[in-house]
């Protein structure tokens, strides 16, 4: 896979990308509708927070998946095919783990939703993928 950036400008421009996405990200939820009033200030912060980690790794687990499809395009093997399988499980994750995906299918951003526990289901084949991986 030939590229024409070295890999610290490339890494440092999909982290910047990342980090400006997800800071936008951070800022946009916070013209969502407001949560109910009983809810401490501390969990809006943390919601908060957790809109931004997750567009972060959103953004950087979507740049390493097509380095893996266009590294797979130049050597096909079944080793790369598991990282891609690997790369997919942890993208959809990201995306499930984000508040702003909960509040998209109607369902609140704190909790009591089935997005509670989807996340953790697409972390379960990124581990049952790697397991395999390290016994062939």
């Amino acid at each position: 896979m030939e590229t024409d950036t070295n890999p610290r400008l490339r890494t440092a421009l999909v982290t910047g990308i990342g980090l400006l996405l997800g800071f936008l990200a951070m800022l946009a939820v916070s013209h969502f509708p407001g949560v109910p009033g009983h809810v401490p200030e501390v969990f809006v912060f943390l919601t908060r927070v957790q809109v931004f980690v997750t567009t972060f790794n959103f953004v950087l687990l979507v740049a390493l998946l097509w380095t893996y499809v266009a590294l797979y395009r130049n050597l096909p093997n079944r080793y790369t095919r598991s990282l891609i399988l690997l790369s997919i499980a942890l993208v959809l994750y990201a995306l499930t783990a984000n508040p702003v995906v909960h509040l998209a299918f109607g369902f609140p951003p704190l909790g009591g939703s089935p997005f509670i526990v989807i996340p953790h289901v697409f972390v379960g084949v990124a581990i049952v993928v790697l397991f395999y991986q390290s016994q062939t």
